[in-house]
Formats: C-alpha cells, sequence, structure tokens
C-alpha cells in the first residue's frame, strides 16, 4: 500500500489539468455561501421589525428576502448542472486517458492485472478518483468558506458564543482521526476482493460453455458466495468504525447545537437577546455545524477515495511504450534474428526463469514463405512476439532489412506486420467493424476480396453480410470461420510481413489446402510470410522450414 504523502501526489496530479472547472464549482458555490448568510442576515431583520425591535420599512426587506431566495434558487440549479456536466465529460476524458495508456503500455508476455481486475479500476475506481475532483473537492473547498463566513457573522454578533462552538466540535474531530488507517486498510481489501469477484464472474461467463460441460457450476457459484462473505465481512467492520468516528462527531455538534440555543433562552430571558438574534443564532449554529458535518462525511469517502487513486496510480505507472513515428519498408523486409537469448522473468519469487531461447538465430528472407514448425511450449509464439517487439531478448538482436537499410525491431517497426494471432480473435460487433480495424479506409471491394482470399466468401451469402453480427470472442460463427475472418482482417492491414500463428487450426483440410493456394498464388515473392503451425501441409508452400 503507497503512503499518504505519494497518494497525494499522484491526486495532485491527475487533479491539475481540472483545477478550471473545480474553480468554476467553487465560485458558483461561494455566490451560493454569500446568498445564505444574506437571508440570515434578512430574517434577523424582519423578525425584529415585526417585534418591533426596529422601525424599517418591512416592504424593503421583504423584497430583499424573495431577491435573495431566487439567487439562492438559480445558483443551486446551476451548481447541480455544472456538477453534472462535469462530472460525465472529466470521467469519459480521464477512463479514455488511464485505458489509452494502458494499451500504450510495455508487454512483458503476462498481463500485470487480471482483465476484471482492469476493468473494475477503470470503471469503479476512475468513477470514484473522479467523485473527489469533481464533487468532493469543491464542495469541501465551499464547505470551508460556509464555515469561515458563518463563523465570522457568529463571531460578529456574540464573540463568546463562537469560541465554545469552535472547541467543542473540533475536539469531536480530532477524536475521530484515530480511524483513518484502519478505515483506509478495510477500504482496500474491500476493493482488492471486488476487483476479484469482478475477475471471477467475467472468466467464467466467457468460459460458460465449459463450466455447464464440467458440471462445475455450484463450485463456481460457491467461490462468488465465499468472495462476497469476504467483503460483506470487511465492509461491516468498516461500517462499524465509521460509526465509532460520527459518533465522536455528533457529540460535539449536539453539545454545540445546545450551548447556542441555551445562551438563546437565557439572553430572551434576561432581556440581552432579542427574537430577531435568536433567529439569526439558531440559523448560523446551523451553518457552523452543517459544515462541520460534511466534513466530518467528506473523510471517510476521502479515505476511500485514496484506495482508488493508489490502484488507477499502478495503471498509469505502467511503462508505456518507446513508440516514435511509424517506419515502413516498402516491398516485402526480411527479418534477421542473431543470437537471441529469451526467458520469461516475470515469475514467483523463487521460481527460476522461463528460458525459451539461447543464442538463437534465423533469417527470414525477405519475399519467402518459411514454415516454423515444434512441439506446443517451444517458443514458437515467443518467437513472433519478439519479432513483433512486444517482447525484448535480454541479448542478441531482432532487425528488420531490405536491400537498403537494416532497422532493430521496436514499436516503430511494428506497421510492417499483417498478424494472425492464435485462437479466436474476433471482436465483438459486426465482420465490417472487425475488417475495418486492419484499414479503416478499406472500401467494400477491398474487404471483399480479403474474405475471398480467406476463404471467407461464406460471408457474404449471410442474410447480412459484411454487417453480420459477431457477439463477444465471434460468437456466432463457427472456430474456423472466425479464424478466416482473422485472416482476412490481417490482409488488409499495411506491411510487408504476414505472421499466421496457428491460423488454420480449426480449419478442414479441404478449406485449409484452398487457403494456401490462394495465398501462395497472390502473395508468394511479395510478401514475407511466416506461418506458425503444427500441421506438414503448410511445408507445401513453404520455402523454408524452421524447426525450433
Amino acid at each position: 500500500m503507497k503512503d499518504f504523502r505519494t497518494c497525494m501526489k499522484g491526486l495532485t496530479a491527475m487533479g491539475r489539468p481540472l483545477w478550471g472547472k473545480v474553480l468554476v464549482s467553487c465560485i458558483i458555490g461561494v455566490v451560493r455561501i454569500a446568498a445564505s448568510m444574506g437571508f440570515v442576515w434578512v430574517c434577523k431583520a424582519l423578525v425584529d421589525i415585526a417585534t418591533g425591535e426596529s422601525s424599517a420599512p418591512i416592504g424593503l426587506y421583504v423584497g430583499i428576502m424573495v431577491g435573495i431566495m431566487l439567487v439562492q434558487v438559480v445558483f443551486s440549479v446551476a451548481y447541480g448542472w455544472w456538477e453534472g456536466m462535469i462530472v460525465t465529460k472529466v470521467q469519459n476524458d480521464f477512463r479514455s486517458k488511464v485505458f489509452g495508456h494502458v494499451l500504450e503500455s510495455e508487454w512483458n508476455g503476462r498481463e500485470a492485472f487480471h482483465s476484471g481486475d482492469m476493468v473494475n479500476r477503470l470503471e469503479e475506481d476512475t468513477r470514484v478518483v473522479v467523485d473527489l475532483l469533481c464533487t468532493r473537492v469543491p464542495d469541501f473547498i465551499i464547505t470551508l468558506v460556509q464555515l469561515v463566513a458563518a463563523s465570522g457573522f457568529l463571531f460578529v454578533l456574540e464573540p463568546r458564543l463562537l469560541w465554545v462552538l469552535l472547541i467543542l466540535m473540533p475536539v469531536a474531530a480530532i477524536g475521530s482521526k484515530m480511524f483513518f488507517k484502519v478505515i483506509r486498510r478495510l477500504t482496500s481489501l474491500i476493493r482488492a476482493k471486488d476487483s476479484e469477484i469482478q475477475g471471477h464472474m467475467q472468466e467464467n461467463l466467457q468460459q460458460r460453455v465449459l463450466i455447464k460441460t464440467l458440471g462445475c457450476e455450484e463450485r463456481v457459484t460457491g467461490r462468488l458466495d465465499e468472495l462476497q462473505d469476504d467483503v460483506m465481512r470487511n465492509t461491516v467492520r468498516r461500517l462499524n468504525y465509521n460509526a465509532g468516528a460520527r459518533s465522536f462527531l455528533r457529540t460535539g455538534f449536539m453539545a454545540g447545537y445546545a450551548a447556542a440555543f441555551l445562551w438563546g433562552v437565557f439572553g430572551i430571558r434576561s432581556g440581552a437577546v432579542t427574537f430577531g438574534m435568536m433567529t439569526a443564532f439558531l440559523q448560523l449554529v446551523g451553518q457552523v455545524q452543517r459544515p462541520i458535518a460534511d466534513i466530518s462525511r467528506h473523510i471517510p469517502a476521502f479515505i476511500h477515495s485514496l484506495t482508488s487513486v493508489e490502484r488507477i496510480m499502478e495503471l498509469t505507472e505502467m511503462k508505456a511504450e518507446d513508440k516514435g513515428g511509424d517506419i515502413l519498408f516498402e516491398g516485402a523486409p526480411g527479418i534477421k534474428v542473431e543470437d537471441v537469448t529469451f526467458a520469461y522473468t516475470d515469475v514467483p519469487e523463487g521460481v527460476e526463469p522461463l528460458k525459451v531461447f539461447e543464442h538463437f538465430s534465423y533469417d527470414f528472407k525477405p519475399g519467402t514463405v518459411t514454415a516454423v514448425m515444434g512441439v506446443t511450449g517451444v517458443g514458437k509464439s515467443t518467437l513472433t512476439r519478439l519479432v513483433l517487439a512486444l517482447l525484448r531478448p535480454a541479448a542478441g538482436s531482432v532487425t528488420l532489412y531490405d536491400a537498403g537499410r537494416s532497422v532493430p525491431a521496436s514499436p516503430s517497426t511494428r506497421c510492417n506486420f499483417r498478424y494472425v494471432p492464435q485462437g479466436n480473435s474476433l471482436m465483438s460487433g459486426t465482420v465490417r467493424d472487425n475488417l475495418l480495424m486492419a484499414n479503416p479506409m478499406a472500401t467494400e471491394e477491398e474487404m471483399k476480396e480479403a474474405l475471398h482470399l480467406a476463404v471467407a466468401d461464406f460471408i457474404m451469402d449471410l442474410p447480412d453480410g459484411l454487417d453480420t453480427v459477431c457477439s463477444e470472442k465471434g460468437s456466432g460463427l463457427s472456430e474456423g470461420q472466425a479464424q478466416r475472418v482473422a485472416i482476412a482482417r490481417a490482409l488488409l492491414h499495411s506491411g510487408g510481413v504476414l505472421i499466421l500463428d496457428e491460423a488454420t487450426s480449426a480449419l478442414d483440410r479441404d478449406t485449409e489446402d484452398e487457403l494456401l493456394l490462394r495465398l501462395s498464388k497472390k502473395l508468394s515473392g511479395g510478401k514475407t510470410i511466416i506461418w506458425i503451425t503444427h500441421r506438414e501441409s503448410v511445408t507445401s508452400i513453404a520455402d523454408a522450414v524452421l524447426k525450433i
């Protein structure tokens, strides 16, 4: 858990672009406070006029009161509208920024966080942080202004009573400080379990067919119940601590109000206090107590928010890829892997890093087709990730080259690759949406041509054609159909290198043979093709076979 100072620095950095919006909120709120102070003043004047303590014209003060009430209504509505507008806009911008940073961050072969945890942070923690910056911070500032204004007004009327209030209530507030660390620790545990719950549900919903087939629905649901029970226990403990803190505060509030009320009662009895002054006192005491009560509510909310700040910081601290401008080769570049050593180092403490390559070299020559073969787990997919610069070798180098230049593989050279990953990689949306991911400017004819080349002409025979809807992970299409659409998507992308990672694993032999024939006729010599496969059939069109 990050310390308080670190979290505050992170919160300040997150809020720096928002200070202008927060300032507008504060200005609107301060006008509301000024109007409320004016309302107290005019109420005192009207009561004094009604009881004969003042001979001022009552009509004038009634008019002033109506005017103040209109100001209060207008600025209250304006504050609610402005707050709702900036919360929505800032939350969208903030979430988009963090999401974009996560997508652009370096990838070391294993995700740092479960996808369900990331979604929980991007949704719930983003909401909490934005609420803190756009709602609670301006509310806190406005509350302080109200406290100072009401206390000043009260001081003018009766200095002795103000000191009673300012001594009693802060004593109670200080008493609640002892709960700060405990509440924050419990909040951190609750948020972590919330993420685990979301990850558990998300993962098991994605694998619902497997769960049903294995008949383990009850075990999966039982695990969810265990996680939720843990959240419930910690939530109850946090509520208990919050109740203790509020008890200290409310004791102080009640003592302060009792002091003001009794002072007024005895003042009226002795003739030292007018009814108008008593009215003003009771309103002002409420306007002193209410801000302190608001602060008491802000304290646990602020503690809860620090946990979300920390969780968002963990995402924004993910190292971004050092990506410059795209370096695009004309034609089909070659790829030279020289003396590469690589091991996955992101392993549990005490576990030996898994070494995949040691002094490995190979030259994928420009315009050739290479079939990369080997047993499962030998490193075929790792090789593609090294070539794509998704992973960095511990030693050695990977370079792209042609007759005129040689460039180290990096995020900037990734534009040269058309890539088909293992498994079903379609996104939810339509077939058109998936194809346009590779080339947003692709025409209908270009998409049809890519589908034909990938033996995915069946798409055009469907009732909705390119607008056929694919559910999550391509649901609605068979595994083999989804693979062929993914190949078509890759063919629409720019670049002279095509990497297919087990891209035909779900195809029957006839469909695979037709795919190989079409690709070889269209791309032979014009693209550098790296085909990761277990199937011997690919070797029929390969210029070289690399066995790892």
